[in-house]
C-alpha cells in the first residue's frame, strides 16, 4: 500500500486531476479578489465540456474545441454578471441556478443532438500526450512529467502568469482593491461594477478552459455530470488558498492527490465509497480549517482595534 502512495503513476495521475481544478480555480481568483462569491464554477465548466466535446465532433479540432468551451464559459459567466451585477439579483441564487441548469441543459442536448443518454465519444480523439525529450528517459521522474496532455504543462505556466497579472499588474492591483474597499477605490475613479463583471467573465473563461480539458484529456469524451463536484473543489481551493495562484498550484495538487490515491487504493479491501469520498471530505476539512483561521485572524484584529 505505501508503494502505491508514491508510485510513479499515482503522482502522474496526480498531475492529470489537478490540472482542471487549478485552472478553475485560477479563474474563481479573479473574483474571489473583485469580493463576487461565485459558485457557479461548477455550471461554467459543465457547460464548456459539452459544448467542447460538441464542436471538436462538429469540426473535427481539439483547438476548435477548447475554443467553443471557452466562449461557452464566457458566455455563461456573463449571464450570472447580467443577473448578479445588473438586475442585482442574489449572486448564490443564481450561482444555484446555473449549475442546476447546466445539468439539465447538457442532459437535453445530449439527448437531442446525438440521441443517446449517459455519454458521447469523440472519434477524433483530444489533445495528445507529449514525451518530453531527455526528461523522459529519467527513472520515475520521467514517468511523472512525461507523456502528459499538452494542457497540462500549459496550466501550470498559466498560473505563474495569473499571479503576476493579479499582484503585479495594474488591473490585478486595482481589482484587489475592489474587493478590499470598494468605496475608496470608487472615490479614485475606479469603475466597481465593470471590474467586477470583467471578473466574472476572467472566471468563465478559465472554467471554460478547465471543462475543455476534462473533455479533451484521457478518454476524450463527454458524460452526463463529469464534473462531479470539480468546481466546488475549484472553489475550496481558491479560498484554502487565499486566491493567490502560485498557493493554489500546491492546494491543487494537494485535492488531485487525495483523488489519485482515492482511484489507487480501490483495489485493496476498503469500501469503494469510502475511497471515493475522500476528495469530498478533503475539501471540507480544507473549508473547516479557513473557518477556523479566518475566525482567529479577526478576533486578534478586534483586539488590536
Amino acid at each position: 500500500m505505501i508503494q502505491i502512495l508514491i508510485t510513479a503513476s499515482t503522482i502522474a495521475s496526480m498531475l492529470r486531476l489537478a490540472t482542471p481544478l487549478l485552472i478553475a480555480a485560477i479563474g474563481g481568483s479573479f473574483t474571489f479578489h473583485a469580493n463576487v462569491f461565485n459558485i457557479a464554477l461548477e455550471g461554467f465548466m459543465l457547460i464548456a465540456c459539452f459544448f467542447s466535446a460538441w464542436a471538436t465532433i462538429t469540426f473535427v479540432s481539439p483547438i476548435v474545441g477548447v475554443l467553443a468551451g471557452i466562449v461557452a464559459g464566457i458566455l455563461a459567466a456573463a449571464l450570472f454578471a447580467l443577473l448578479v451585477l445588473i438586475l442585482k439579483a442574489d449572486n448564490i441564487v443564481v450561482g444555484l441556478a446555473i449549475n442546476l441548469g447546466s445539468t439539465g441543459l447538457t442532459t437535453w442536448l445530449i439527448q437531442s443532438i446525438y440521441h443517446t443518454r449517459g455519454f458521447v465519444m469523440i472519434p477524433s480523439g483530444g489533445f495528445p500526450n507529449l514525451q518530453i525529450p531527455m526528461i523522459s528517459s529519467i527513472p520515475y521522474l520521467g514517468n511523472v512529467l512525461s507523456n502528459q496532455n499538452l494542457l497540462v504543462y500549459l496550466t501550470f505556466t498559466l498560473a505563474v502568469a495569473g499571479e503576476y497579472f493579479l499582484y503585479r499588474n495594474v488591473f490585478g492591483i486595482r481589482l484587489r482593491a475592489i474587493g478590499e474597499y470598494p468605496e475608496a477605490a470608487q472615490s479614485v475613479g475606479i469603475d466597481v461594477t465593470r471590474y467586477r463583471f470583467i471578473s466574472i467573465l476572467a472566471s468563465g473563461l478559465f472554467c471554460g478552459f478547465a471543462g475543455s480539458f476534462l473533455t479533451l484529456s484521457g478518454a476524450s469524451m463527454f458524460s452526463e455530470g463529469m464534473t462531479a463536484g470539480a468546481g466546488f473543489i475549484a472553489l475550496a481551493v481558491v479560498f484554502f488558498s487565499q486566491g493567490r495562484p502560485l498557493t493554489m498550484i500546491f492546494a491543487s495538487l494537494l485535492f488531485g492527490y487525495t483523488e489519485s490515491i482515492s482511484v489507487s487504493l480501490q483495489q485493496f479491501k476498503v469500501p469503494s465509497q469510502l475511497m471515493l469520498m475522500l476528495p469530498y471530505l478533503m475539501t471540507v476539512v480544507a473549508l473547516t480549517i479557513i473557518s477556523i483561521v479566518n475566525q482567529r485572524k479577526g478576533r486578534h484584529e478586534a483586539a488590536a482595534d
